[in-house]
């Protein structure tokens, strides 16, 4: 996430559709703004208009190829790349309504995200935003599958990846927060192996996934007709999912993150070791300057607004 002084919300909503990635389900994915201190809200509205998750570690219910949270029919799946968006762009309080059980997976990437929340612009109130310093150190890992956090005065991490397929295989990217950075990543879509798609479909997952909206790797290419958006975008990804699951935590982390083959479960298992134990691992701050608007050229300028 990146890290201003003050606290945002979008200028007017947004709304977006598409399909849900697991579900196959068409999904009117409607984005408002919210007052100062509500956090990220996810309503089903498909259910009720009054009942809300709060976006935050605590409300994580499930991992399997997607981060969920919330429970039972407040439950909403897919967050990852839409919690990128907000955090890529240091949005801060939003009300997101969603009338299925996940939010739509658009083109794979959080691009779709990022471009409909620069039209609609953000406004910065006049209220202080908190970020977080790590204190101490913290290693999550599953065999050769390592997150490992260190304290450091700003947000940067290393993320790698090593697949078995040889159009895959070993890539990483080093990554600072900042809006170019972000940007340069947003697009990258997520991806599957052509041999693992039957088997996730008997399991009820990846109903909606097609070329629309995913990479799918065969032993010798893509089945994708353009190909890949850069030649490390499987990385870039994975890198995309990271920042939206620690999204969740509501606020900018500034620690220095390594995080090698890991997935939505390791990040959760991370998120919630903090979340449970804030008090050994985070130091609440309130920053004294804003970096939001650090590569502020290449928005329009009636991106950001002042309350």
């Amino acid at each position: 996430m990146l890290m201003s002084r003050w606290q945002t919300s979008l200028i007017k909503p947004l709304s977006l559709s598409g399909k849900g990635l697991h579900t196959g389900r068409l999904v009117t994915l409607l984005i408002r703004p919210a007052k100062p201190n509500s956090g990220i809200r996810f309503f089903r509205r498909d259910i009720s208009l009054t009942r809300f998750v709060l976006a935050n570690p605590s409300e994580i219910s499930g991992t399997d190829l997607a981060t969920t949270i919330g429970e039972g029919s407040r439950s909403v799946a897919t967050v990852e790349h839409l919690m990128a968006a907000f955090a890529g762009l240091g949005l801060t309080n939003t009300e997101v309504l969603v009338d299925a059980p996940e939010v739509p997976i658009m083109d794979g990437s959080a691009r779709e995200f990022v471009s409909g929340l620069m039209r609609c612009g953000l406004i910065e109130y006049p209220a202080p935003a908190r970020a977080y310093r790590l204190k101490q150190p913290l290693t999550v890992s599953e065999g050769d599958k390592v997150l490992h956090l260190e304290p450091a005065k700003s947000q940067k991490i290393h993320c790698s990846i090593d697949f078995s397929s040889s159009v895959i295989g070993r890539q990483s990217i080093d990554y600072e927060a900042g809006i170019d950075n972000f940007l340069a990543i947003a697009d990258a879509r997520t991806f599957c192996h052509a041999r693992d798609v039957q088997a996730m479909r008997e399991r009820g997952l990846a109903l909606g996934g097609s070329l629309e909206n995913a990479v799918v790797v065969t032993e010798h290419g893509f089945l994708n007709a353009g190909g890949l958006r850069s030649p490390d975008e499987f990385v870039r990804h994975k890198l995309l999912n990271l920042l939206g699951d620690f999204a969740l935590l509501g606020a900018p982390l500034m620690a220095s993150l390594y995080a090698h083959k890991t997935g939505h479960r390791i990040h959760a298992q991370a998120l919630q070791k903090l979340w449970n134990d804030k008090d050994f691992y985070l130091e609440e701050f309130y920053p004294e300057e804003t970096y939001l608007l650090r590569g502020k050229s290449i928005f329009s300028p009636s991106f950001i607004h002042t309350a």
